[in-house]
């Protein structure tokens, strides 16, 4: 998994960039043309290890898993909890070798070991939150180790310096225990700070070299590590690898960023590049409308279109150099004799981010937290030799929720009616291996979505109808409740709103959303901000 990589960022999807290892996937395997992430880190993450929609573990409304964030309503937690099985549990109850390695961002916290965090909890949350021991010991319960992953190495919560010399202060577990790292890649860095407050934080490494921990390369040293040791055992093993690239802060090699400002002198001809690449690569109707969303990159002042530049080429550097570790962990399979037995799925937590606009998810318009399609579908592909066809495209409309069924389908495990002495809530997706295999699918009934404010529903893979879309506080200006309704086959650019002349279908899909929003305990984002104010900034 990727972190909020854009649609258009792979070659093998139109883009730019040079990603040949993750392209040779694509041509080794299945391109998803259609699928669909919850839209923000968190939310995807949870559905992902759980099957569920996010809101049924704490992740609805696009909360997120720091525990300084977290919210007094079962549905906007911002903690996995302990009653509802993850993939990683059930797998390793199964027989699988379970690892993984990289960003969790899914809640919890040692604080039951740590008192010095105490004040720092109380300080964060509300007044009818208490910090109970059993609160502490459902911290701890909610962290990698206690949740089936017998090996990991792990970054908990959202961001974090990905570049670290000896005797920097740093946030990585091995297991339950700190971490030590190894400081072995040699890079001059380019580390990008655009406020006092991050240039402090996530500035210092800014043109500093020498040896170092390197995040990207080096949490894939250490998956390698625990691949190697796997495939000595003869039981079957799972990885969970979540990257934290290309998410903020925007660090990487200097050599890979000035490559892409040399490469960036024209961003409009990238943006038409990469639809005319989509279209190419039979990824977008060629006669699909597309929003004009270029205002970042032609609107903006000389001095902020330089800067949104610079931020981009550091992007493009960040997927560059996530792509040759994947080449890394690719290799290692085949190194070790497992590769044709191996199912690869790729795909990223959402779409890129605000601070690059919509360059990057290119010809779709919106981004990450936002409903529209460059929020929510995200670049996939998947490889399994003898199983996949290689150099196919599945137009079939997958969720990220479809996975934990798959995988639960492919290795024959059982999902339990009593877990923990609890009955669980049962998969809400639908394994998708007749898809892996080559066959085609029908679309789920709906797909549900919602993000601080935000309604989505995408209904029998066509009908796409967004209630209230957009930034919370710009939405709010706005008078009236907005609606837009959109037909995703022949208009996935979501250029023609045609709300109005389907009257009946609006009415009948608001209310599906809103029985969805009940049965979700989905609480209103204007109750959410009386407790977290500056949550909308």
């Amino acid at each position: 998994m990727s972190d909020d990589a854009g649609f258009t960022d792979l070659g093998s999807f139109g883009g730019e960039i040079d990603t040949p290892h993750l392209d040779q996937l694509a041509k080794s395997g299945v391109r998803f043309n259609a699928f669909y992430s919850n839209a923000r880190c968190s939310p995807t993450r949870a559905t992902l290890l759980t099957g569920v929609d996010a809101a049924h573990v704490g992740f609805g409304g696009g909360v997120v898993g720091d525990w300084v964030r977290e919210l007094p309503f079962a549905a906007h937690r911002g903690r996995l909890p302990y009653k509802q099985p993850l993939i990683s549990e059930l797998l390793a109850d199964n027989g699988y070798q379970t690892m993984m390695v990289g960003k969790w961002h899914l809640g919890g916290s040692y604080i039951k070991d740590q008192p010095a965090l105490e004040k720092a909890w109380r300080d964060s949350h509300p007044p009818s939150m208490k910090l109970t021991d059993t609160e502490k010991q459902l911290d701890y319960l909610a962290l990698p180790p206690q949740r089936g992953f017998q090996k990991s190495f792990v970054f908990h919560g959202a961001q974090g310096n990905l570049f670290y010399v000896p005797n920097d202060a740093h946030e990585y577990y091995e297991g339950n225990e700190k971490a030590t790292l190894k400081y072995k890649y040699d890079y001059k860095m380019h580390c990008f700070s655009a406020t006092p407050y991050n240039k402090k934080r996530y500035g210092k490494c800014h043109g500093k070299k020498g040896k170092n921990f390197h995040a990207t390369d080096s949490t894939t040293d250490r998956a390698i590590e625990m691949i190697n040791a796997a495939a000595k055992n003869t039981s079957p093993f799972f990885l969970y690898m979540a990257y934290r690239a290309p998410h903020k802060p925007l660090q990487a090699p200097e050599y890979l960023v000035q490559k892409y400002l040399k490469k960036y002198t024209n961003l409009q001809k990238i943006a038409d590049d990469r639809h005319a690449g989509l279209v190419k690569q039979s990824l977008f109707p060629e006669n699909a409308g597309i929003r004009n969303s270029n205002y970042m990159w032609t609107e903006q002042s000389p001095e902020k279109i330089e800067k949104y530049r610079l931020q981009a080429a550091i992007h493009a550097a960040m997927m560059e150099k996530l792509d040759e570790n994947v080449g890394k962990l690719i290799q290692t399979l085949k190194n070790n004799g497992v590769y044709e037995n191996t199912l690869v799925l790729y795909f990223s937590d959402n779409g890129a981010a605000s601070h690059i606009g919509d360059l990057m998810n290119a010809p779709y318009a919106g981004v990450k937290a936002l409903l529209w399609e460059g929020g929510m579908r995200t670049h996939a592909l998947a490889t399994w030799p003898r199983v996949i066809p290689p150099g196919t495209i599945t137009n079939d409309v997958v969720w990220v929720g479809d996975l934990f069924p798959t995988f639960l389908e492919i290795t024959d495990t059982e999902f339990p009616s009593k877990f923990r002495d609890e009955s669980p809530r049962l998969p809400e997706g639908r394994s998708i291996l007749p898809t892996l295999k080559g066959d085609e699918m029908a679309s789920p009934n709906a797909l549900f979505f919602n993000d601080k404010g935000q309604q989505s529903i995408i209904y029998q893979g066509r009908w796409k109808l967004l209630i209230e879309a957009g930034w919370y506080l710009q939405t709010l200006k706005k008078p009236g409740v907005s609606y837009e309704l959109y037909d995703l086959n022949t208009d996935p650019g979501e250029t023609d709103n045609i709300a109005t002349e389907h009257p009946k279908l609006v009415e009948k899909l608001e209310k599906m959303l809103d029985a969805w929003r009940v049965e979700n305990k989905i609480v209103d984002y204007a109750d959410i901000i009386k407790i977290k104010p500056k949550d909308p900034y």
